[in-house]
C-alpha cells in the first residue's frame, strides 16, 4: 500500500477525507495519478472491508481535472448518492465505495464549485435554486442528514404491540420518522432509497436512540427495523445486541424486510449470527402465501415472529376467503414455533377476528395512535 497520510494543512492540490463515525476525518493526499481504492494492499489506499472489491475504484487526472471511475466493483461506487461509472469530480463531492464515505477536497481553483456548504457557509446564492434541481436538491439532504447525525436530532415514533388474548401491553415497535422538513419532498425519498451509508448510520443512530428512550416504556418487547442493504452486515448483529443493555432489558427483536430473506450461505449466517448473540427475528410486511412460509422454515430461516403486511389483515372480518387463508397460515405457524403479528387492525371486530385465528400479537390504530417521546430526553439529575 503506497498512501500517504498527512495531518494538517498537507501541500496536495486534492485530497480526500475519509469520514470516520465519532473522529476527524482521515485526509488521503491524492498526490498521484492513477490512485487505486480497494481491498487488495497494493492499492494506493487499502480499505478494510468485505464490501469493497479487491480494486474497487480508480481517480485519474484529466487535464486539469481529476475523474473517479469504478472498477466493475461488485457493490458499485457513488457521487452524491448516484451510482456511477465514471464522474468528473468537485470540490466537496461525497464519494462512497460499497459501505465507506469519502469527501472529495481540493484547493485548486478550477475543481471548486458552489457545493452546499460553500452556499450555506460562505455566501448567499444569487438565485433560489430552480423546483426541479434534484442534484442541488439532492447534495442538501445529504448535508442536512449529516448534520442530524452530528447532533443526534433523530426522531422516533413507538408503535404498541398487543396481546390479543391478555388485553395487555407487550412491547413497541421503533419506527424512524422522516428525518428532514417535507419541503425535501422527493429528494428526501431518493436519498432515502439509496444504498449508502449514510443511511446505514441513520438507522443505527435511530435505534440506538430508541432503545435508550424504549427503557422508558412499558412491555417485554422491541422490535427494530432493519433496512434490506444492512442484510449481511457483520457488525449488525452485535451492533444490536449491545441495545439490550440500553432498552431496560427488552428483548431486540430484529424486523427484516420479508422481500430480503433469501436462502443463500450468507442469509444463512447472517440470522445465525442473530441468534447466537440472544437475538429474536421478524420478517415485516410478510403478504405471501402459507407454502412461502413453510419454504423458509424447511430452509432453516424460520422467523420468531411474522409480521403480516396491512392488507392481509384489512377487511379481514367481513372476508371469508381471507379468514380461510390466514387460518391456514396461523396453524403453520403454530407447528412451527412462529409468532404472527397482526399489524395495520383497526376496529375491535378486526382485532377479534385476528384472536379468533389463533394470532397473539397486533398492532394499529385500533391500539392507540404512535407515541413520538419528548426530544431530547433530560439527562438524569443527581
Amino acid at each position: 500500500m503506497r498512501t500517504n497520510l498527512l495531518s494538517g494543512t498537507g501541500t496536495c492540490l486534492a485530497w480526500l477525507d475519509r469520514e470516520i463515525a465519532g473522529k476527524e476525518p482521515e485526509r488521503i493526499d491524492l498526490d498521484h495519478f492513477p490512485f487505486t481504492l480497494g481491498r487488495n494492499e497494493t492499492c494506493d489506499y487499502q480499505v478494510h472491508s468485505s464490501r469493497v472489491s479487491r480494486q474497487h475504484a480508480q481517480i485519474v487526472r484529466d487535464g486539469r481535472r481529476l475523474r473517479i471511475r469504478d472498477l466493475n466493483s461488485t457493490n458499485g461506487t457513488f457521487v452524491n448518492g448516484q451510482r456511477i461509472e465514471e464522474h468528473v469530480l468537485s470540490d466537496g463531492d461525497l464519494i462512497v465505495i460499497a459501505d465507506v464515505q469519502f469527501s472529495f477536497r481540493t484547493d485548486a481553483e478550477d475543481g471548486l464549485r458552489k457545493t452546499v456548504t460553500q452556499v450555506m457557509v460562505t455566501q448567499p446564492l444569487s438565485e433560489p435554486p430552480q423546483a426541479d434541481d434534484t442534484a442541488f436538491d439532492l447534495i442538501l439532504a445529504v448535508r442536512s442528514v449529516r448534520e442530524l447525525l452530528l447532533h443526534r436530532a433523530v426522531r422516533q415514533q413507538f408503535l404498541p404491540v398487543y396481546d390479543l388474548a391478555e388485553n395487555q401491553l407487550v412491547g413497541y415497535e421503533a419506527v424512524l420518522k422522516p428525518p428532514l422538513p417535507a419541503t425535501f419532498g422527493s429528494a428526501q425519498e431518493v436519498l432515502l432509497s439509496l444504498e449508502c451509508p449514510l443511511n446505514e448510520h441513520l438507522a443505527h443512530l435511530a435505534r440506538m436512540l430508541a432503545a435508550e428512550q424504549a427503557a422508558r416504556l412499558g412491555g417485554t418487547l422491541l422490535l427494530l427495523r432493519v433496512m434490506p442493504t444492512e442484510v449481511g452486515l457483520e457488525s449488525l448483529p452485535p451492533a444490536l445486541a449491545s441495545l439490550a443493555g440500553l432498552g431496560g432489558g427488552k428483548q431486540i427483536v430484529a424486523a427484516i424486510p420479508d422481500r430480503a430473506v433469501v436462502d443463500i450461505p450468507y442469509f444463512h449466517e447472517f440470522r445465525g449470527r442473530l441468534g447466537g448473540l440472544g437475538l429474536k427475528v421478524a420478517y415485516d410486511d410478510f403478504a405471501s402465501s402459507p407454502h412461502q412460509l413453510e419454504s423458509q422454515a424447511a430452509a432453516g430461516l424460520a422467523p420468531d415472529y411474522l409480521k403480516l403486511a396491512p392488507a392481509m389483515v384489512r377487511g379481514l372480518d367481513k372476508s371469508t376467503s381471507r379468514r380461510q387463508q390466514l387460518a391456514q397460515l396461523a396453524a403453520l405457524a403454530s407447528a412451527r414455533g412462529i409468532e404472527l403479528i397482526a399489524c395495520g387492525v383497526h376496529s375491535e371486530s378486526e382485532g377479534r377476528a385476528c384472536r379468533d385465528l389463533g394470532f397473539r400479537l397486533a398492532q394499529g390504530d385500533y391500539f392507540g395512535p404512535a407515541q413520538t417521546l419528548a426530544w431530547p430526553v433530560e439527562e438524569p439529575s443527581y
